[in-house]
This record gives C-alpha cells, structure tokens and sequence, in this order.
C-alpha cells in the first residue's frame, strides 16, 4: 500500500510538470511519419537508448525508430520495416524485463521479440502479431501470424483488436491487449510457446466504465505490485493489481496543461527520476512528449 500511494503521488506531480516534445512528426508531406507519431516504447540497449514508434501519413501506419543519449534529445533512425516488406502495422512492444528500473529488452532463447497489431483499417484497429531479432534491427515477422484475431474472440472483442503488451510471468507470456464491440475493454490472452493463445476466463478485465479507451496500455511492476496506466481521451487513468487479473482503478485521471486526448504513457525509474512518455495531440498533430521528476 505504501509503494502504492508513493507511485502515485510521484505520477499527480508528474502531470504538474510543463512535458517536453520529444519527437514530432515529418515537415516532410511525402514522410511515412508526416501526420502523426504515437505509441513511443523505450528501452536502453547497447549503451544507449532506442525508441520504437509509430508514425501515420493519413494512409499507413508504419512502424519506425529512434535513439539517444540522454532520453531529451532523439535522433530518427528509420522505419523498421521497408514498405514493400510490411506496412499498416503500428503500436510496438518489446518484451521487456517486468519492473519499473528496467527497460531492458528481454532475450527469449537467443531473440528479442516485438507484438504489434497488423491494421486492417484506420484507427489501428486489426490482429495481433509478432516479430523477431537477433539485434534489436533486423526484425522478421514470426511465421505463425496472426496470433490473435477478432474473429476468434468472445462477443466483446468481434469489433476488433489492437494495442499489445506482451509480458512474462511465471513461464507464462501474457497477451495484453484492447478489443471493442462498443466500448473497448482490456483483455489478455495467454501462452507458454508464443504458438498457442488462450484467452482467459476473466476476460475483460478492465472496461473503465464509462471512459474510452485511447492508445496502448502500458503494465510494470513495482515492489509486489503491477500497474496499468492507459489515456481514457481525457487523461491517463491508472490502476493496480496483485495478479494481473483483478484491477482496482485510482482516481481521477492524469491531465497535462495544453495537450489534448494523452495516451499510450511508457513509465520507468532511471538514475533516481522518473521518467514518462506519451502521445498527445498539439496544434492539430500528435507528437510524442516526455516529462521527468526534478
């Protein structure tokens, strides 16, 4: 109860803070990333520090990355994959250790592996997916996509899916995601080979009623605690949990002076700060802001 109350007393004087552009979309008309970045995930890898995101031109999806030294300043490296290799695909999550000091990508038997949706019409709405690398730059999608569908799902999810949030937890990958028939809900499915998706029987897990899901959600673990931070078009709510199952949603959401519809937040602790990101839009476009504890 005390990390609990400490968290989030640190996340309401976050959300006091001015947050700072990190990366915004393209001057360029023709760039894959010219109307929108979104849904940033960020870990240190090999010295430095790498952004995976996704940009939007009003047509495609793609996703892309970009690295820093020192999380405030980014450099644009590229799209991950080429479009003729694969387009439409948005909102990446890399596997990753589960606590809220490491944002270290995880090995699984020798490979780094990334979920994404694979859209099948705007708004990031489609089937779930995987990808896998050796380098964290070469990614190859897995040969057993979709690994999940709407078409599959239970009566609340047949509108569609998006946003994935893959974790491991006691030998078990579990499958975090959105899906909507109305009001989208948090659902997860679960796996011990990435091959084989079984979706739970709680399922859905958070609905927030009566609020609208936006973005991805972001789940980390803190102390024997897991927390779940997604925008509700208004702000980030948060929640939090024993089991990943049960939530308990607190308060009113997180809100940010300037910045409309906050979603797809990515939280982490590093040299004693901590450290948040996430999309908004400002000035008629979504940009990608970040904001650290003094």
């Amino acid at each position: 109860m005390a990390n609990e109350v400490a968290l989030w007393g640190r996340l309401q004087r976050l959300a006091a803070l001015q947050p700072k552009v990190v990366l915004s979309p393209s001057d360029e008309p023709t760039s894959f990333d010219c109307l929108a970045v979104d849904f940033p995930f960020v870990v240190r890898h090999e010295g430095q520090w790498q952004l995976f995101y996704t940009g939007f031109d009003g047509k495609n999806f793609r996703l892309a990355t970009a690295s820093s030294q020192d999380l405030q300043n980014w450099q644009k490296i590229g799209l991950v994959w080429s479009p003729e290799t694969q387009q439409n695909v948005a909102s990446a999550w890399l596997l990753r250790h589960n606590d809220l000091d490491e944002p270290i990508a995880k090995l699984r038997r020798g490979l780094f592996w990334m979920a994404y949706v694979k859209v099948t019409e705007q708004k990031c709405w489609g089937s779930l997916e995987l990808a896998f690398s050796p380098d964290m730059e070469r990614w190859l999608p897995f040969d057993a996509n979709p690994i999940l569908t709407a078409k599959e799902g239970d009566a609340w999810e047949s509108a569609g899916l998006t946003a994935p949030c893959l974790i491991e937890r006691e030998h078990l990958f579990w499958l975090f995601y959105i899906g909507r028939n109305g009001l989208p809900s948090l659902g997860v499915a679960l796996s011990t080979d990435f091959l084989i998706w079984s979706r739970d029987m709680e399922n859905p897990l958070v609905q927030f009623s009566p609020d609208y899901l936006t973005g991805r959600p972001f789940l980390v673990r803190f102390g024997r605690q897991w927390w779940l931070l997604i925008g509700n078009g208004n702000g980030l709510k948060a929640a939090v949990s024993e089991d990943l199952r049960h939530w308990q949603v607190l308060d009113e959401p997180l809100t940010f002076d300037g910045l409309s519809n906050p979603s797809s937040p990515y939280l982490f602790l590093h040299d004693g700060k901590l450290w948040l990101f996430f999309a908004a839009d400002k000035d008629g476009k979504r940009h990608i802001f970040c904001v650290a504890s003094e």
